[in-house]
This record gives C-alpha cells, sequence and structure tokens, in this order.
C-alpha cells in the first residue's frame, strides 16, 4: 500500500481500480473534482494505471493498493481506520466485492455505483461471466445503496428487488474550451464512436448500419476509437461489407475530446448503457447523434430533435438516420445546437455534484437513525 496523501478525515472515501479508463473512470474523477469543493473526498485505487496516475496528479489520490486480493483487503482495512471516513463509495466488480467483505467492519453505509447493467457485464468472456459476474451480484446485494447512472437503470434494480436505488446522471462541465480536433476532415463527413470493442456495444450493428450509408454517401467515413476482443472480428466484418478502406479503426485513444472534436455525426449502437459520457461529449461539442434508445439516452437525446434513436440491432434504422444526416449539413447543425441546449440545461457538472451530495445526506442521516434504534 502507498498512502499519497498526508492524514485528513475525509467524509466519503471512493474505491476503483487504478486501470480503469472509460466511462466509470471519467465520472469518478469529475465527480470527486466537483466535490471537493465543498466538502472532503479522497480515492484510493486497486492497482496502478491510468486513473490512479490522473487523480495523484490532481490532488485527488489517497492510497494505491498493490497485491492480490487478500493484501489489498487488508490495506484497505487499514486506511479506512487512518481515513475514518463516514461513507465507502465503491466502483467497478474489485471495489464492490472488497467493500462487501468489509462491509461488517466498517461502519458507515458502504455504497456502490452501477455504471453498467452487472447482469451483462464480460459478454464475450466465459471465465469472466462464470467467475466475475456472481461475485459481483452477491456484492451488489450487500450494498447499503446503489447509485444508478440514469433513471431507467434504478427503476431496473428496482424491479430485480434491490431496495435502496438512487438515480444519478452523469454531468460535464460545459463552460471548459473545447478542444481542438485530433483529426483534419479533408473533406470527409466523418461518424465516429468512443467504445470498447465489446459484444455488449455491439459494433457490428454500426458497421451493418454504416456500410448502406457509405454506399449512398462517398464522403462517408466512420472512425472507431477503442480497444477490446471483438476488434478482430470488427476488421473482419468491416472488409466482409466492403467497407474496410472506410473505417478507421484507432484503437484506444486517450484524447477523447479531440476525437470528438473531429466528428461530424456521433453513433452509438449499444444493447445497454446507463448514461454514456461519449454522447453527452458529443452534445458538449454540439454534434447530433445517431444511438439505440438504451438506459438514459432518451433523458438526452430526444427523438428527431437533438438525434435519431433506434431500437438495438437495428441496422436499417441505423443506416437511415446516418444517410438522413450525412445529405443535410444544416439538419446536423440544428440538431447538434439542440442536443447541447439540452445537455448544458439538465445535465452540467455542478448539477450532478449537487445531487450525489443529497444521496450521501440522505444516506448519512438514514444511517444516524438507526444507530439511535
Amino acid at each position: 500500500m502507498e498512502i499519497a496523501t498526508s492524514k485528513t478525515d475525509r467524509k466519503v472515501l471512493h474505491l476503483i481500480g487504478g486501470a480503469d479508463r472509460g466511462g466509470a473512470a471519467t465520472h469518478v474523477l469529475s465527480l470527486l473534482d466537483a466535490l471537493r469543493r465543498s466538502g472532503e473526498v479522497g480515492l484510493v485505487c486497486l492497482g496502478d494505471g491510468p486513473l490512479a496516475r490522473r487523480a495523484s496528479e490532481s490532488g485527488l489520490l489517497r492510497a494505491v493498493l498493490r497485491g492480490g486480493p487478500a493484501a489489498q483487503k487488508t490495506a484497505l482495512w487499514a486506511v479506512l481506520r487512518e481515513e475514518r471516513p463516514a461513507l465507502l463509495h465503491c466502483h467497478g466488480t474489485r471495489a464492490n466485492v472488497l467493500g462487501a467483505l468489509l462491509k461488517g467492519l466498517f461502519p458507515g453505509p458502504v455504497i456502490a455505483t452501477v455504471h453498467s447493467d452487472h447482469t451483462l457485464d464480460y459478454l464475450g468472456r466465459p471465465a469472466a461471466q462464470a467467475l466475475l459476474r456472481p461475485m459481483n451480484a452477491a456484492a451488489l446485494r450487500r450494498m447499503d445503496a446503489l447509485v444508478c447512472v440514469s433513471d431507467a437503470m434504478a427503476a431496473l434494480y428496482r424491479l430485480r428487488g434491490f431496495p435502496d436505488v438512487y438515480a444519478l446522471y452523469n454531468g460535464l462541465d460545459f463552460d471548459r474550451p473545447l478542444c481542438a480536433p485530433a483529426f483534419a476532415p479533408d473533406g470527409r463527413i466523418v461518424v465516429g464512436t468512443a467504445a470498447r470493442l465489446d459484444p455488449v456495444k455491439d459494433l457490428s450493428t454500426l458497421l451493418r448500419g454504416f456500410a448502406p450509408a457509405a454506399e449512398r454517401e462517398p464522403r462517408l467515413l466512420l472512425r472507431i476509437a477503442g480497444a477490446g476482443p471483438e476488434a478482430g472480428r470488427l476488421h473482419a466484418l468491416a472488409a466482409e461489407l466492403g467497407v474496410a478502406g472506410r473505417v478507421v479503426f484507432h484503437g484506444w485513444i486517450e484524447d477523447v475530446e479531440g476525437f470528438t472534436a473531429s466528428l461530424h455525426i456521433a453513433a452509438l449502437t449499444s444493447l445497454s448503457e446507463t448514461f454514456p459520457y461519449a454522447l453527452l461529449t458529443a452534445a458538449r461539442y454540439g454534434l447530433p447523434v445517431v444511438s439505440t434508445d438504451v438506459g438514459g439516452v432518451s433523458a438526452l437525446v430526444e427523438d428527431g430533435v437533438g438525434g435519431f434513436l433506434f431500437r438495438p440491432g437495428d441496422a436499417a434504422a441505423l443506416a437511415a438516420a446516418l444517410s438522413r444526416l450525412s445529405a443535410d449539413a444544416q439538419l446536423r447543425r440544428g440538431m447538434g445546437r439542440a442536443l447541447r441546449r439540452r445537455a448544458e440545461s439538465r445535465f452540467s457538472l455542478a448539477a450532478m455534484a449537487e445531487r450525489q451530495r443529497e444521496i450521501y445526506r440522505q444516506l448519512l442521516q438514514n444511517d444516524r437513525k438507526r444507530d439511535k434504534r
């Protein structure tokens, strides 16, 4: 265990894997940066990696826990005794399992944020599905409360019998300057997505929808930023569909905002989502969106106003939406402006932080009431 800062009594301690680099990492870092303006928060990372390094640079990192699960459990308990937080907030399978294991010792509430539907995690990875998915499910059942990143996901978990579930939408700082494009358009109309190359993201539908739209519009180009187990299959599918020369697989890109700034249309084809940062970032850059109508997406994207929504797996509907947007620059600009206005008014970073504070206040108040019984 490495302690990164001097001892401070912190109100809330967050726990997440240090190598996280997707939406959950963005959520945690932006949320903690906003929360520390009005109260003490800290971050503990399970192992080193991009998230741990970013947290250290921003002054949010409290500790990096190394070693296997047993060593990390012991080290986490030492941090909790040293820090004495009022609440432990977990993110992801490994953090959820450790939090659940320490729940009997830790005096305050232990909660978890649900960043994705845990029943769909680890698709395409049979060993992880068999081991990690049930471990995470059991850990979530032991939590004092769950925070789901959309009303739709919160409703789903209530239906599954989780008693204490709160909704918290992702938020962004819309006042920050926009980044410069990472790639020049070169006369192309660029569609793009930043996503793990994972079965739950269903990027095969993106390719199947892009192919007929690209046949109608020769300027259309698809950029995919991400890495994952489906890379080989997706490359092969692009070749099979005859669009290999019109699709650029970038691999993992750190500069997601620069990537987004390079697009004309943002796409998402996931089978399941909570409230994706990829679309919220697209809204910040004034891009129209074509997306599956999953999770909390419809809370951001009003169909026909800020973009087009379609059913998961419906490649024909995606192709029609891409064709319509690629043929009409004025439509793209109008939808992009409408999406930004909606996002800016409803999903700011300040709104996300205030909602999280409300949840903490409610949980700690309930905890005090239980102590008096």
